[in-house]
C-alpha cells in the first residue's frame, strides 16, 4: 500500500467518476485504474462496484475512506511539519459567477499566480447551481458562489455580502421615487437565468410579496443587461457598488425597493471531504481578495 495508491482511492471515491478523479490527480484515467487496482491486490478486497452506470464503493471500500482520510492527512502534516514546502503545483479549476468574474477575479489570480508560480489556473464563470454541481461531481477543486449549497456533499463558508438596488430610466420610473410591488406589476424585469444568485433573491423577494411578474426577460449576462435596461425595453437590479457606473455610463436612475431585496451573501464551496492543502491555500487567497466592490473591469 502506497500513498499514491491511497491518494488515488480517496479521489475516485469522491469523485463523480474515475475520469473526474484522474483529472483532479493529473493522471491519465489508466493510471489512476492501475493505483486502484494495485491497493485492491494488496488488501486483497474489492473497493468499487463497477457493475452499473456509476463505480461505487463497497462495503470494505467504505471502511477504507476514513482510514485513507486519516493516513493522507497525517502524511501532509509530516511533510509540511519536516520536508521542504515546494509550493501548490498543477491545475486548479475553479468557479465564479460574473459579479466575481468582473470585479476581483483578475487580482485573485494575479496573487496565485504571484504565490504559486507553478500552479496553473482554470477560472470557469457560470451560474451558481451549475457551479455546485461541478464541484460536487469533482470537476471544480472550489466556487464562489451565492448562498450556503444544500448539497450534504459540500461546505459552505461565507465569505461576503453583496447588497443590490434598481435602475431604470427616467422614462421607464417616471414619477416613482421608491419601487413598490404594486408599481412593478406593468413593468418589464430583467434578470439573470433561474439558478444565478441574484435571481434566487429576486424570486425571494417575489414571494414575500405574493407578487407574479408577468412580463420578465431573461439574459446571461449583466453587461448585456444593463445595455437593454438603458435601451428602455425594462429595469433591472444591480449590486449597490454599480449604480454610480451605471449613473455615468448609461444614464439610468437607481431607484431603492420598498421593501428592499435581501442581501446576497456569498460562500466559499468546495467538498466536505477535500483535505488537499490547495483547497485550504486557495480559500485563504479569496478571504484576502474577495472585493465586490472593485472597479468593473470592463468600465
Amino acid at each position: 500500500m502506497t500513498f499514491k495508491q491511497l491518494e488515488a482511492f480517496y479521489a475516485a471515491a469522491l469523485a463523480s467518476s474515475f475520469a473526474a478523479a484522474a483529472t483532479q490527480l493529473h493522471l491519465s484515467q489508466s493510471s489512476l485504474s492501475k493505483r486502484l487496482g494495485e491497493l485492491e491486490a494488496d488488501l486483497g478486497e474489492v473497493l468499487f462496484d463497477r457493475t452499473g452506470h456509476r463505480s461505487v464503493l463497497t462495503s470494505a471500500g467504505q471502511a477504507l475512506l476514513p482510514l485513507a482520510r486519516d493516513m493522507l492527512q497525517a502524511a501532509r502534516h509530516a511533510r509540511d511539519t519536516i520536508g521542504k514546502n515546494t509550493g501548490l503545483q498543477g491545475v486548479c479549476r475553479f468557479g465564479m459567477g460574473e459579479l466575481a468574474a468582473v470585479t476581483w477575479l483578475p487580482r485573485f489570480v494575479a496573487r496565485c499566480r504571484r504565490d504559486f508560480p507553478d500552479l496553473r489556473l482554470e477560472p470557469h464563470v457560470d451560474v451558481g447551481q451549475s457551479l455546485e454541481r461541478q464541484v460536487e461531481a469533482g470537476e471544480l477543486d472550489f466556487a464562489v458562489v451565492a448562498g450556503w449549497s444544500s448539497r450534504s456533499a459540500i461546505a459552505s463558508h461565507t465569505i461576503a455580502e453583496v447588497r443590490y438596488d434598481w435602475v431604470g430610466t427616467d422614462a421607464q420610473l417616471g414619477e416613482i421615487e421608491v419601487l413598490t410591488p404594486e408599481s412593478l406589476k406593468d413593468m418589464t424585469v430583467i434578470t439573470m437565468p433561474q439558478g444565478a444568485g441574484s435571481t434566487r433573491i429576486f424570486e425571494a423577494w417575489m414571494v414575500d410579496n405574493k407578487l407574479a411578474v408577468s412580463r420578465q426577460l431573461i439574459c446571461n449576462n449583466m453587461g448585456a443587461i444593463a445595455g437593454m435596461v438603458a435601451a428602455g425595453v425594462g429595469i433591472a437590479f444591480f449590486p449597490n457598488a454599480w449604480l454610480t457606473p451605471l449613473r455615468e455610463k448609461h444614464g439610468l436612475r437607481a431607484i431603492v425597493g420598498e421593501p428592499p431585496l435581501r442581501p446576497l451573501h456569498y460562500a466559499f464551496q468546495s467538498r466536505r471531504e477535500d483535505i488537499r492543502p490547495l483547497v485550504a491555500a486557495m480559500r485563504e487567497r479569496v478571504m484576502l481578495e474577495v472585493d465586490f466592490e472593485a472597479p468593473h473591469v470592463l468600465w
